[in-house]
């Protein structure tokens, strides 16, 4: 029996825009992940003792074995930064169709979103540092901890979060 080979020819467009597509992916993907990487180290320079490049090496320690979970955290932050951010540029730049009115309230709401987005992300990234922490079996230094916060979050009796029932 006699098959007939398939031969893929693409033209160079195709081929051009293949090779675009595949530079964007890796360019997405090395971004997500310096991202987090860069999240995890400005975490670890504020609740760690260390400064410097030690906390993008202790930061890449971290990541090992979470960077999954880091890759989702990141890209949902980007994903609704780059959202904001394209909806500022339609309605206030753009948007000649728009009322006066209508700027100021959306522009005002947008600045609303982005405060929030940013606090959450901050509340995140402590969270998932310390999620790190937990899965390379790591303790919390809570001396240092309650060092650098002082009397704004003193910790009177150790929480062990395995005995909360929920």
């Amino acid at each position: 029996m006699k098959t007939d080979k398939i031969k893929l020819k693409l033209t160079t467009f195709q081929t051009y825009f293949l090779n675009l597509v595949v530079i964007f992916i890796l360019f997405l993907v090395v971004l997500v992940y310096i991202t987090a990487l860069w999240h995890l180290a400005s975490v670890v320079s504020v609740l760690e003792p260390i400064l410097g490049f030690a906390t993008m090496e202790k930061s890449y320690e971290l990541l090992k074995g979470r960077t999954q979970i880091a890759v989702v955290l990141v890209f949902g932050y980007l994903a609704i930064c780059g959202v904001n951010n394209r909806v500022f540029g339609d309605v206030l730049v753009h948007g000649e169709g728009y009322g006066i009115f209508v700027r100021i309230m959306v522009g005002g709401f947008l600045v609303e979103v982005m405060v929030i987005v940013n606090l959450m992300g901050l509340i995140v990234q402590s969270v998932f540092f310390y999620v790190c922490k937990s899965y390379h079996h790591q303790g919390n230094d809570k001396s240092a901890l309650y060092d650098h916060l002082g009397e704004c979050a003193p910790f009177k009796r150790n929480i062990q979060m395995e005995n909360l029932d929920v």
